[in-house]
């Protein structure tokens, strides 16, 4: 059926669709955030009251990108620290020197719900619904309503997965500490225009991060995806069944291969997804396999700094800390007594080489976050081989070629000038100067596009450490199982630990041959509290899952083969391997000095 339709009905109706396409686009407006904005997302030193996001050092946003972001169906704009402070934090009990409330002026809009996308810190229990902070709406008729925001309905933690009622989690990344999180929460409004917002801390740390009006939005909040369905290639059996080398004199080499965040639950969902049973992988066929704790000093749970000054100096540390007490008295690790006695020594990690694990073995700080103090000591450390990934390159440059140093020096040209070659990949530094020390940036292809690469790397390490007369210390790092724990991705967990079962059959290939190489494999603690079960209906599906995003305290699996094995029985410490170490080597470790903290 046809309607004449004239040129003022189609001009009405054009008008009409085009109200409707202009509604439909700015139903939902992020507001400017930035006129009550207190601090940024980067914090260089924890705790020191001068720094952003929750003044937790490296433990903060960073990781969080300017620009518009959409957060469980919602639109918001992220400010950009470069051009000032991008966020309000809001202090609460745990950070009474932060600012407790803040006010956003709004240029009299108005809408149908008020968005916030926000996380709360330092929580009470969520079943006990208590306020985060309370949200004042002032209206432009003079008016006000206050809306109690209760974490466990309208906030969750931003180090925890949990949505809730009217939280649901809409961004996450991990930031090299932990996975964080971010949470929209809608707030419904009167039908007035807005004049302003004001925010007031209560029971919890409050986080706003951006603010948007407009009408209703159903929040959905991020689903994991626990399911499998990759393609890995894992090692080959080893050539031949391992000899018994326990009763050799004390080893000449001594390897340490390390899965960040590889607890018992990433060795099963691995075995089981690649190998249809249990206790297959390589590490598993090792001979000597042991329970290892992982607590702090200051925390049952451990953090990747405690854990690797623990097994690089044998001594308990908070967490946090690296090379140093807990009452910031200087460690020397077994990595740099074994350099005083002439020895070779090697680090190799997929993580920055100034991330806590490979840090550990060098490092003298107060804080994992203080990368650039991080990197002077690496530089200072004078070990053959120090390799990780390209993000640790900008703490070795001033800002001024491209890094993020305050100070004006280039640490990676004066190492350089000191005899180090730079490489970026397993190729270059294959091919690097026999008689120079290696240092390496590598490209994400180097230290995540296989499952063999740390097996290559660790294979042409050893070719180069293995030429010391006086025998060698190295450490292999995989980071990848921890994302897989912290990101709640089986696909990383399964990644990750086979690129550490690649490495050991490397390791252990190398110290068959020789007879004279100690072989030790571990983690530093457990990430996700993953479990795998076979379904018993399903045969062919796998039942994954994780409780947490976070690190627990679960004892780790301990593997060791070759000489000086036979020490490592029953329950061990993480500190055990250290000083195993040492008294293989006949190391002097010095007992605690005074230091200056850093």
């Amino acid at each position: 059926m046809r309607f004449p339709l004239g040129s003022r009905c189609l001009t009405g109706i054009c008008f009409l669709v085009c109200c409707t396409l202009l509604t439909a686009l700015a139903s939902t407006v992020p507001l400017p955030l930035a006129p009550a904005a207190n601090t940024g997302f980067s914090d260089a030193q924890a705790n020191d009251r001068q720094g952003g996001w929750t003044d937790q050092g490296g433990n903060d946003l960073h990781v969080l990108k300017a620009g518009r972001l959409t957060a469980a169906g919602v639109p918001f704009e992220i400010l950009d620290e470069s051009a000032g402070k991008t966020c309000i934090v809001l202090g609460g009990p745990s950070r009474t020197y932060l600012p407790a409330e803040a006010k956003l002026p709004v240029p009299e809009l108005r809408g149908q719900y008020l968005y916030l996308l926000h996380a709360a810190a330092w929580c009470p229990p969520a079943q006990s619904q208590k306020l985060t902070g309370s949200l004042f709406i002032d209206y432009a008729d003079g008016t006000s309503v206050e809306t109690h925001v209760r974490f466990g309905r309208d906030a969750g933690d931003w180090t925890k997965p949990d949505s809730y009622k009217n939280a649901a989690r809409g961004w996450t990344a991990y930031n090299g500490n932990t996975q964080v999180s971010l949470f929209a929460s809608r707030f419904a409004l009167k039908p007035l225009p807005v004049k302003t917002i004001r925010f007031v801390a209560k029971d919890s740390t409050w986080m706003i991060v951006a603010v948007s009006l407009g009408d209703e939005i159903t929040l959905k909040p991020i689903k994991a995806d626990l399911t499998l369905d990759k393609q890995y290639a894992a090692p080959p059996p080893f050539d031949a069944p391992l000899p018994d080398m326990s009763n050799l004199p004390a080893p000449k080499n001594i390897i340490l291969i390390i899965g960040d965040g590889m607890g018992q639950g990433a060795l099963k969902l691995t075995s089981l997804y690649q190998h249809k049973a249990e206790g297959h992988l390589l590490m598993e066929q090792l001979p000597v396999s042991v329970l290892c704790t992982t607590y702090s000093a200051s925390a049952d749970v451990t953090d990747s700094a405690a854990a690797a000054t623990a097994f690089a100096c044998g001594c308990k540390t908070d967490n946090g800390f690296l090379g140093l007490t807990s009452d910031k008295k200087r460690l020397t690790s077994v990595a740099e007594a074994a350099r005083k006695q002439g020895r070779a020594i090697g680090l190799i990690t997929s993580d920055a080489i100034t991330g806590a694990t490979p840090a550990g073995f060098y490092a003298h700080q107060t804080s994992r976050g203080s990368y650039a103090g991080v990197a002077d000591d690496a530089a200072i450390s004078g070990f053959d081989i120090l390799i990780g990934n390209g993000n640790g390159q900008t703490w070795f440059l001033p800002k001024d070629s491209g890094g993020q140093r305050t100070d004006a020096r280039n640490v990676q040209n004066e190492m350089v000038a000191a005899g180090y070659s730079l490489v970026s990949n397993a190729a270059s530094f294959a091919q690097a100067p026999a008689d120079r020390r290696v240092m390496g940036f590598m490209d994400a292809k180097s230290v995540l596009g296989t499952e063999q690469i740390l097996a290559q790397l660790t294979e042409t390490a050893c070719g180069r450490l293995s030429k010391n007369e006086k025998g060698f210390f190295m450490m292999v790092e995989c980071a990848v199982t921890d994302s897989g724990g912290h990101g709640n991705k089986p696909d990383l967990s399964v990644f990750g630990t086979l690129q550490v079962d690649w490495a050991v059959r490397s390791a252990v290939e190398f110290a068959r041959k020789r007879g004279d190489t100690l072989v030790m494999v571990t983690a530093d603690h457990e990430t996700g509290g993953l479990s795998t079960a076979m379904s018993h209906t399903h045969p062919e599906r796998l039942l994954i899952d994780y409780t947490t995003t976070s690190h627990t305290g679960a004892p780790v699996e301990f593997f060791a083969f070759g000489p000086g094995s036979q020490l490592f029985s029953g329950v061990i410490d993480n500190t055990d391997i250290a000083n195993t170490v040492s008294r293989l080597w006949q190391l002097s470790l010095p007992p605690p000095s005074a230091a200056t903290a850093k």
